[in-house]
């Protein structure tokens, strides 16, 4: 469970560090405590992916 979204956060820490993770957590409404225990849903990996690329400027990996 959790896995592509732990992996954003794996992400979004070696690229922006902890401000990064907390900008991360925020904008999904997601802490990475939660992430990893919630199912890889669709509708969550989209809020994901828009907010890497709002926090990063990039087109996220996943």
């Amino acid at each position: 469970m959790g896995e592509k979204l732990m992996e954003f956060y794996k992400l979004i820490s070696d690229e922006k560090g902890l401000s990064g993770k907390m900008e991360l957590a925020k904008r999904t409404k997601l802490p990475s405590t939660r992430a990893a225990l919630v199912p890889d849903e669709e509708e969550t990996l989209v809020k994901f992916r828009e907010a890497f690329k709002q926090i990063t400027g990039k087109k996220p990996p996943l």
